[in-house]
């Protein structure tokens, strides 16, 4: 101390120099934080100021922080905790990942501890699992009963329970909040057409059905999981608190549902069976080494993960679509006359509900949709796991055991893939001189994916979306309640912060 002291007084200018680059090296780090959208990685907690700063708009900042830094980058988490990650944006790897490389970008022991509502369903499955159960479903959900059975189910569904709600909510004059209809409506269709039983949930003066309940809070609980550090998610799981213990008690009930299910086709048995998934599933040929718990358990799995899968997705997708058909009246105008165009209804008392074999030839509409997911996927994010050591395309080195985070929300906002105009709702981008739907490769649009784990239900997700806006569109005129703010809220599925509140009329010429 006396030594350095000496020092200092003899030289006090070293000492005046060394804090004085220290200063204006943190004033420097401080306007680059404020000018540059790229975190700054700082010692000891890393990007984490970053992520809590922009917590309730992660997905508009990830897209500018990825845009700057050229669509690839290390996330660097604090130090010790495990939660560093590579994200990207860019085709090239989204490419070498999920299609060159497939097998060695598997999803992960990590990812499917996170969602271990799923048990071994082929969302969270890898290798020969997920071959067995990708082989399964493509045989069921691509055979022509589900297909009609499922198409069935939502056009009914549709005529007797969605668009009366909404034609009494015009005649009142009411607001509407547009996602929570959908939510309650694609329950109801997912719910039945897993089951061929109805919840009948649409009801909006009655709370939300004790499994829709327990879905979201079990979605909630994997976002949670996202975004803390796995010792502490895991310590609050074996404790039983917090979000954890939420979300154990939402999986007792969405079991609760499954297993009595189950339960009740087994003893009453599938004489009656139709396309629903359920049927379609204790009709499947079995591997006779399993036990009937392991064959119930394969059920449950299977049914949660097409639950998870359809539900949700659909349902925001459309709650955007709408959003946008709002904000660009002339959109509408022409899907409007390409439906009319196009025009073979079934009448459900004084509605039309439009038939969705009918609407295969609707391009324009079919380009409305996509142009909706290519701003506002469904699903934010997809996510893989290094399986080996590895070099990306634009030279990156990945370690083994490494997240690969795929931002599609900043995808499908970046300049380099969509031109200039990235940011227009634009669906004339989507449609081919010849008239015809222009051809994407999924990995620069993933919101089904890419490669060999792409979307196996996209079709019927087109068909659905494509009958209810159809229908919706032909009966309803929607405006946007003034001065009601809409964002996308940070979670795993692309919700709404305050929902999409509107009010509707019936047009003319449908009444």
């Amino acid at each position: 101390m006396g030594s350095s002291w000496s020092f200092l007084v003899s030289y006090p200018e070293v000492y005046i120099s060394i804090s004085c680059f220290l200063c204006i090296s943190l004033l420097r780090l401080i306007r680059r934080c404020q000018k540059s959208a790229i975190p700054v990685n700082w010692p000891v907690v890393g990007m984490l100021p970053f992520l809590l700063r922009n917590l309730y708009h992660i997905h508009d900042k990830a897209a500018d922080f990825l845009h700057e830094a050229g669509w690839n980058s290390m996330v660097f988490g604090p130090w010790f905790l495990n939660m560093n990650f590579f994200v990207t944006c860019d085709p090239a790897t989204a490419n070498h990942c999920l299609n060159g490389n497939f097998k060695k970008y598997p999803k992960g022991s990590d990812f499917a501890e996170m969602l271990d509502f799923l048990g071994g369903a082929i969302l969270v499955s890898d290798f020969e699992s997920w071959e067995y159960q990708r082989h399964m479903v493509m045989v069921n959900l691509g055979s022509r009963a589900f297909r009609s059975f499922a198409m069935s189910t939502i056009t009914r569904k549709a005529g007797t329970t969605l668009l009366p709600y909404l034609d009494y909510m015009a005649k009142l004059g009411s607001e509407v909040e547009l996602e929570g209809v959908f939510m309650r409506f694609f329950l109801d269709v997912t719910y039945s057409t897993a089951f061929a039983t109805d919840l009948d949930s649409l009801s909006m003066s009655r709370p939300i059905h004790a499994f829709g309940q327990a879905t979201k809070e079990v979605e909630e609980g994997v976002l949670f999981r996202h975004m803390m550090p796995p010792w502490l998610w895991k310590f609050l799981r074996v404790l039983n608190v917090g979000s954890e213990k939420k979300m154990a008690n939402a999986r007792v009930v969405i079991d609760g549902f499954i297993f009595k299910e189950i339960a009740k086709r087994k003893t009453e048995g599938n004489k009656e069976s139709q396309g629903d998934v359920l049927s379609l599933l204790m009709k499947w040929p079995m591997d006779p080494s399993m036990s009937e718990q392991q064959m119930t358990l394969f059920r449950r799995d299977t049914v949660m993960a097409f639950i998870f899968a359809a539900k949700d997705l659909v349902a925001v997708t459309l709650t955007w679509f709408f959003y946008m058909m709002c904000k660009h009246p002339h959109v509408e105008a022409r899907i409007l006359k390409e439906i009319k165009a196009l025009q073979s209804t079934t009448l459900r008392g004084n509605l039309s509900v439009l038939e969705g074999d009918m609407l295969r030839r609707a391009v324009y509409l079919q380009a409305a949709l996509l142009e909706t997911l290519r701003l506002f996927p469904a699903a934010p994010f997809e996510e893989v796991e290094a399986f080996a050591d590895d070099v990306l395309p634009n030279g990156a080195r990945i370690s083994k055991g490494t997240r690969i985070v795929f931002s599609i929300y900043a995808m499908g906002r970046a300049e380099g893939i969509w031109g200039k105009d990235c940011l227009e709702f634009r669906p004339e981008r989507w449609v081919s001189k010849s008239g015809g739907l222009l051809h994407v490769p999924g990995y620069k649009f993933l919101a089904f994916n890419s490669g060999p784990r792409s979307c196996v239900g996209k079709d019927l997700a087109f068909s659905n979306m494509k009958m209810v806006v159809a229908s919706i569109i032909y009966n309803f005129k929607m405006e946007l309640v003034e001065g009601h703010a809409v964002m996308p809220q940070s979670s795993i599925v692309l919700h709404t912060r305050n929902g999409v509140m509107v009010r509707l009329k019936r047009r003319e010429t449908a009444a």
